[in-house]
């Protein structure tokens, strides 16, 4: 029997849901890992306010199942950077039967004050910020006032009708990228239906950090 449309997205969009979490984790994280392995890895400074990346439990399991029901932890990963400790976690459903295949993922980078002192964690993550900025005005990236001055929010280039978000607290960088479909018979979701998503998750963490 011949595949229908809906059978079609139903079988690609779950892929590329999945190929966007492989990307962003493999950047973001195993990145890190190697950049670490050049030295030993950072502490905090007193002054720095997140001594350590949070780990996937700082995500409530309400926020996750808001915008992805029935979705499970399907990825966590943890790698030191220069003067930095990183941490990652992946949440999918698109392998739950009878569930709209949507992927969360947040990854978080803890900056350090440098060795030397000359440079705080706070202003690394501001840095880290300022780069953002660029590169998600490319995209059509948008400011997000109810996460701090400079948070951002774009469409991601990495999966159709995906959005990303990123915002810091002190010397905490939060990134968010989520994406899939609007439900089981492989209708898309849009941009802005992603983006309100992605945001909401964003401001609810935020408030918890």
């Amino acid at each position: 029997m011949a595949e229908t449309g809906a059978g079609r997205n139903r079988t690609v969009r779950p892929l590329l849901a999945a190929g966007g979490v492989a990307v962003v984790t493999a950047v973001s994280i195993a990145g890190g890992i190697v950049w670490g392995a050049n030295g030993p890895a950072a502490e905090a400074a007193p002054a720095d306010a997140f001594a350590a990346a949070p780990g996937c439990d700082a995500v409530g399991s309400g926020a996750v199942e808001s915008v992805a029901p029935s979705a499970v932890l399907v990825s966590a990963e943890r790698g030191p950077l220069v003067n930095a400790d990183a941490g990652g976690c992946a949440w999918s459903s698109v392998d739950v039967e009878d569930a709209a295949p949507r992927t969360l993922q947040v990854d978080f980078t803890a900056h350090f004050t440098d060795k030397a002192g000359e440079t705080s964690g706070e202003q690394a993550a501001a840095e880290e910020m300022r780069r953002l900025a660029p590169v998600g005005e490319l995209d059509g990236a948008a400011p997000v006032a109810a996460l701090g001055e400079d948070a951002l929010m774009w469409p991601s280039t990495a999966v159709r009708g995906a959005a990303e978000v990123a915002f810091r607290r002190d010397n905490l960088v939060v990134r968010i990228w989520y994406g899939g479909d609007e439900d089981a018979d492989g209708a898309a979701l849009d941009y802005e239906d992603a983006r309100d998503r992605a945001v909401a998750v964003a401001e609810e963490l935020a408030a918890a950090l």
